[in-house]
């Protein structure tokens, strides 16, 4: 599959080799379809390239999932994810949608399982399975690939028609009819996502949503400080600082963010598909100086009627979020009340001993304190202000939001190039024809479990799948 020669020519170049980057060589190549299966390349196939910057291959499909690459979801669509056109999305989730991407593993005897809440990976629990799959799919397709090989420039042609021309960092020059960016955003530098494709973008006059890291983990500074190691389920809202509780549990209020899930508190704030779900938009928000918080529900996910029901008591939690769908805003008063009228009647008793029983014992002394009452105090002392305050800290504790802990951590860039600046089908530019993207260096972001690799195989098979038409078109 590794090739050199002259003249370094072709007609697709792919630059960047990572699940978008293989997928969208084979889309290019003709060697699958909308549903997954195989196809041998036709006779008019386009000759293809792939180039990836780093000499080991899939640095970022290896680590994925603690190793087992979470695939894709069992159920997907456009509300999983933050985009600029969420129509748009649509329509390419639909084209080689969660489905066919799962046929596509199962066709090449990669059995898989499903975790709750829709988290697919390779039944062998291994990573490398998945990206030997895509590998040995580009040899029989006859896609070359070559690496180490990196692009540090991108020329557009000088006139319309003419050939792209990519430098490489060893003074290489390729020249090709099509590219198609697949370099991935700035999220674990380690594995060679350094962002050359959205900084090449920009130079191109396109406009870019801002890069901020997603799925990672938040630095807090609030209630949750000194309580590392803690995992529990929790609602986090991110809205206006200061808005009033009315507002934050009003059927018409949309916070600009909400997820619904386990949380890990760590020594610095807290990780886990909660708080990961939200990590982008919390750095978007204070990137951009708007005055939020991020208030955290620890009561409605405890209750018998609640959507986390039936992953409450598990040895382990799940590893992802409810769906947007299903994430409950906080109770009003009223419904509190309704709520914990059990724990309230238990009149003679200490307030940390009844309300233990929803709230972990260390969660709840931080609680009472955001709320000034004593863990002692008895239940039938607390006077109207006291269980107020104690409803606010139960049900939307301001977490003290500081930032995330960067791209180091994060497994995703939110942010890149707007969709809605790229063809609907093709994913190609519209300043620039000839040029196709895929990825991550598209501003579509998804939460955690599978999402994010979903949208690389629906993106890297419309970028390649459009590249191929067009070359047969022109």
């Amino acid at each position: 599959m590794r090739a050199d020669r002259e003249p370094r020519e072709c007609e697709v170049l792919v630059v960047g080799a990572g699940a978008a980057g293989l997928f969208a060589g084979l889309a290019a190549r003709g060697a699958l379809d909308a549903s997954g299966a195989l196809c041998p390349p036709p006779a008019d196939a386009p000759d293809v390239v792939l180039l990836n910057n780093e000499a080991r291959l899939g640095l970022k499909i290896l680590v994925s999932g603690g190793g087992r690459c979470n695939l894709t979801n069992a159920e997907v669509d456009e509300d999983d994810y933050l985009t600029d056109s969420p129509k748009a999305l649509r329509a390419l989730l639909r084209g080689f949608s969660s489905a066919a991407a799962r046929d596509y593993f199962l066709a090449r005897g990669l059995k898989q399982y499903e975790e709750s809440l829709g988290k697919v990976f390779p039944r062998s629990n291994k990573a490398r399975d998945v990206l030997e799959v895509l590998l040995a799919d580009l040899e029989r397709a006859e896609v070359d690939l070559i690496a180490p090989a990196e692009v540090t420039a991108l020329r557009p042609p000088a006139t319309p028609g003419a050939v792209w021309e990519a430098s490489l960092s060893d003074g290489r020059v390729w020249r090709a009819r099509r590219v198609i960016l697949a370099t991935g955003g700035k999220s674990l530098p380690k594995t060679g996502s350094r962002g050359f494709g959205l900084d090449a973008l920009a130079r191109l006059g396109h406009t870019l949503a801002p890069l901020v890291p997603a799925l990672t983990p938040l630095v807090l500074e609030g209630p949750l400080r000194g309580l590392e190691g803690l995992t529990l389920p929790a609602v986090l809202s991110l809205a206006p600082a200061g808005a009033p509780p009315e507002q934050l549990t009003g059927a018409r209020f949309r916070p600009l963010a909400r997820s619904a899930g386990s949380l890990l508190v760590t020594h610095r704030g807290a990780t886990g598909p909660a708080p990961f779900d939200v990590s982008g938009r919390c750095g978007q928000a204070l990137a951009a100086k708007e005055p939020v918080a991020l208030y955290a529900d620890f009561w409605s996910l405890g209750e018998a009627s609640s959507p986390w029901a039936p992953y409450q008591g598990l040895d382990k939690a799940p590893g992802a979020s409810l769906r947007p769908g299903e994430a409950p805003r906080p109770p009003t008063r009223e419904a509190f009340e309704a709520s914990a009228a059990r724990l309230f009647a238990e009149r003679e008793r200490s307030v940390q001993a009844v309300f233990s029983q929803r709230v972990p014992k260390k969660l709840l002394r931080a609680l009472l304190e955001v709320a000034e009452v004593e863990p002692s105090q008895k239940v039938k002392q607390l006077d109207p202000r006291q269980r107020r305050a104690l409803y606010l800290a139960l049900t939307q504790v301001d977490l003290g939001l500081v930032g995330s802990e960067g791209y180091a951590k994060a497994e995703v860039t939110a942010g890149g190039v707007l969709l809605g600046e790229l063809e609907r089908r093709s994913l190609e530019s519209r300043r620039w024809p000839g040029l196709h993207c895929c990825g991550e260096v598209v501003n579509v972001t998804g939460r955690l479990g599978g999402f994010n690799f979903q949208w690389a195989w629906s993106s890297g098979y419309a970028a390649g799948v459009g590249a191929a038409r067009a070359l047969r078109e022109n």
